[in-house]
Formats: C-alpha cells, sequence, structure tokens
C-alpha cells in the first residue's frame, strides 16, 4: 500500500457519441466508395460482432487502397462532441482534482488519432481501456477484442470488469476515488453503471441506449448513483465544476 492517501474525483467517459459525436466505425466507413462497407459487414456489426466486422471492414478497406494512415487521418477529423473539448480542458486544468479514463467500445488506433485531434491534451486522459489494434509490417491495420468472455454488455470489452479493476490499482498507489461520474450513451455503459454507489453521477446521454434502460428499471432495480442525463458537453461541465 502506498504511504499517504489522495482523494480525488474520477471521471469516466465513453468514446463514441460521448466524447466524439458519432460512432467511429460508421466513420471510418465512410472511406468505402460511396461511403458504405459492403452488406454483408454491416450485416455481421449489426448482430453483435463488432471487432470481426471492423476486422472485415479494415481488410476490404486495404484491399481498396486505403490506408492505415488514411484512418487515421480520418479519425483525426472525426467531430467531437459540442461542448466536450471544454470539458477535457477543465479537467486537465483541475488535475489535483480530477482524474479522467476513457473506456470504449472502439479500438486503441481509432480512439488514440481523435485524442490528438487539435485543441485536445492528450495527458489529459490517464488511462484508455479499449480494443486492440495494430498495423501489420504490410501496412494493413488489424483490430481484436480485449476480453475473450462473454458478457451481456458486449462481446468485445466488459467496462463493468474493468472500472473496479482500476479504482483498485489506484487505491493500492495511495488514490482514493470520492465520487465517480461516468458519462456514456450506450448499451455497454450501463454495466459499469450497476455497480456505482449512491455518492457517485451516471450521466447517460439523451436520445442514446443508455437512458433508455435506465428509465425502463423497476423500482427496485433502480441505479444507486444520482442520474443525471446530458445532451451537451457544456452540461457535463457544469456537474464537474459543482464538484469543485
Amino acid at each position: 500500500m502506498a504511504s499517504g492517501n489522495k482523494e480525488k474525483v474520477l471521471t469516466v467517459f465513453d468514446f463514441d457519441r460521448t466524447i466524439i459525436d458519432c460512432n467511429s466505425d460508421d466513420w471510418v466507413a465512410t472511406l468505402c466508395p460511396g461511403g458504405e462497407p459492403p452488406k454483408e459487414i454491416w450485416d455481421k456489426y449489426r448482430q453483435g460482432f463488432f471487432m470481426e466486422a471492423v476486422e472485415d471492414l479494415l481488410k476490404h478497406l486495404h484491399d481498396i487502397g486505403v490506408s492505415s494512415q488514411d484512418i487515421l487521418d480520418v479519425m483525426r477529423k472525426a467531430p467531437y462532441t459540442h461542448g466536450m473539448k471544454d470539458v477535457l480542458k477543465f479537467i486537465g486544468k483541475n488535475r489535483d482534482v480530477f482524474d479522467c479514463i476513457v473506456m470504449s467500445g472502439t479500438n486503441e488506433l481509432f480512439l488514440e488519432a481523435a485524442l490528438k485531434a487539435e485543441g485536445v491534451d492528450r495527458e489529459v486522459v490517464r488511462k484508455t481501456y479499449t480494443n486492440y489494434g495494430h498495423i501489420d509490417d504490410k501496412g494493413r491495420m488489424h483490430v481484436k477484442s480485449y476480453h475473450n468472455r462473454p458478457c451481456s454488455c458486449s462481446v468485445d470489452i466488459c467496462k463493468g470488469t474493468l472500472l473496479p479493476e482500476y479504482i483498485k490499482e489506484q487505491a493500492q498507489k495511495g488514490v482514493t476515488y470520492t465520487k465517480v461520474v461516468y458519462v456514456g450513451d450506450g448499451r455497454n455503459d450501463f454495466c459499469p453503471c450497476k455497480g456505482l454507489g449512491c455518492s457517485d453521477v451516471v450521466m447517460p446521454r439523451k436520445g442514446y441506449k443508455l437512458i433508455e434502460i435506465i428509465e425502463a428499471l423497476t423500482p427496485e432495480n433502480k441505479l444507486k448513483a444520482k442520474v443525471l442525463p446530458w445532451e451537451q458537453g457544456s452540461e457535463v461541465l457544469a456537474v464537474l465544476e459543482g464538484l469543485l
């Protein structure tokens, strides 16, 4: 156990449709002729085999002459959700109070490219949890699932397993999180939210799946954490400012 103890607030962000205002796989698919991948790839994606489908998409792009650099370049141009860069800047200016991690069902190559966009300090994000990615010696991009165990939230990565693991690791280093603020939009964001306590905050984005799931919960199954819906980054920023 590390000597001394520091209390902080942990901010946890999803990536697609949260930090960026699009789905990164859809965004990369615009590089296909006509802006759409072959039907069989989308069919596999809609069935929930996300990383398998993205691997097929990357092979297709490589075969038609789209380079890995082309893909990274387009990800750096992915649109940020309105006000979200201001949220990250605020966290960066108050690192003595906040830690920030990103947990996403995208992959590390797409995510890292977007986090290096203009006006974003990559160092604000302390750690990322996402699916694996690499570029082989032929210049082709590959992706692979982070987890190889089934979970109702995702076949690729279980955020509900990773979040408590991170909090435990930080506690061993002498950092205690008095509050977790979880910001997300999708089905796979519900799993980590179930484990949060009454001092924590869950921020589901309006109009997306996470808030639908939360609103459909019965009274006996409702989340312990306080639920604060959001639509733009300014609403997330206001919550964080209120914690100073």
